[in-house]
């Protein structure tokens, strides 16, 4: 499934604000709208400590206490300057140690996104890099109880040359599957898969490696432990909430041999379908309350 296009951003940005110009950079192709949260506080000291000494931070002036609303008018200054093609839109809160305001003021934006530019949820992000632990933790609630699409910014990039990573929240879509779709995720979790002879029943060969693989199941004993043909719908579900892999075939061990007494074995192929848990899945299922569901097994 194609990843939704981001057309709307919405960052808090504080004493490191270069996180923005990454997400930019590496997502911003479809970008219109860039809506930068700060606060205006003066005098703040750079550390923890409360330490208004010489800060080292080449980003936060030349030392002393920090100024967060001029820091971000020269953030959005550059940037504007840079990005003519986005608008660029600064959201000033007070309270920079107040969790309920970040949230209420993530959650008017988004609602303001929805109602005067018909933009689509999956099509706004939240970035989370900037800010306070705080702000941080405002942020992951506004995520859960909105569900809007999470990113961050690390501080260096991955093997691939990329700054930005994908939050996946599991947890939260999960809630929401029906009873069906839980059971089903509930099985796949706790089946081991192992290399067998083709057919039902099979077992893995004497001497062969069975290799066997935690939280997947083929679509054979998966039907077999549900007693009747698992859901199409639950289980596309699942796959587009990033809870499970859909496979398109797996290994089976194959008896090449034309000596009845004597089996060889071969490792070939199988053309149907298994389902794998993803990390995602994993998460989701130790939080969902599964439905007791009676399975009529097949013998």
């Amino acid at each position: 499934m194609d990843k939704p296009k981001i057309t709307v951003l919405i960052a808090l940005i504080g004493k490191h604000p270069q996180h923005v110009e990454h997400f930019i950079r590496e997502k911003g192709h479809n970008l219109k709208r860039v809506h930068l949260l700060h606060t205006c506080d003066k005098d703040q000291p750079p550390s923890r400590d409360g330490d208004v000494g010489t800060s080292e931070c080449k980003h936060c002036g030349s030392g002393g206490l920090i100024d967060y609303g001029k820091l971000a008018k020269d953030t959005i200054k550059e940037l504007k300057r840079v990005h003519k093609g986005i608008e660029i839109i600064p959201e000033i809160y007070d309270d920079a140690h107040d969790i309920h305001e970040l949230q209420i003021r993530i959650d008017e934006i988004v609602e303001d996104e929805q109602k005067d530019h018909d933009v689509l949820l999956k099509n706004i992000a939240l970035e989370i890099s900037g800010g306070t632990n705080i702000a941080a933790a405002a942020q992951i609630f506004a995520i859960y109880n909105i569900e809007i699409v999470p990113f961050y910014v690390d501080n260096k990039e991955n093997k691939n040359g990329e700054w930005v990573r994908e939050i996946s929240v599991p947890v939260n879509w999960g809630k929401k599957l029906s009873p069906t779709a839980k059971n089903i995720l509930k099985i796949i979790v706790g089946s081991e898969f192992t290399i067998k002879s083709k057919g039902p029943l099979s077992e893995t060969p004497d001497g062969e490696d069975p290799r066997l693989v935690e939280g997947q199941i083929t679509r054979i004993d998966l039907e077999r432990k549900l007693g009747r043909r698992p859901s199409v719908s639950s289980l596309n579900i699942l796959k587009d909430s990033n809870l499970i892999e859909i496979l398109p075939e797996y290994n089976v061990y194959h008896n090449i041999s034309e000596e009845e007494d004597d089996d060889v074995w071969e490792l070939r192929t199988y053309s149907q379908p298994a389902y794998k848990v993803t990390k995602d899945g994993q998460i989701a299922a130790k939080y969902l309350k599964f439905p007791t569901i009676k399975q009529k097994a097949r013998t």
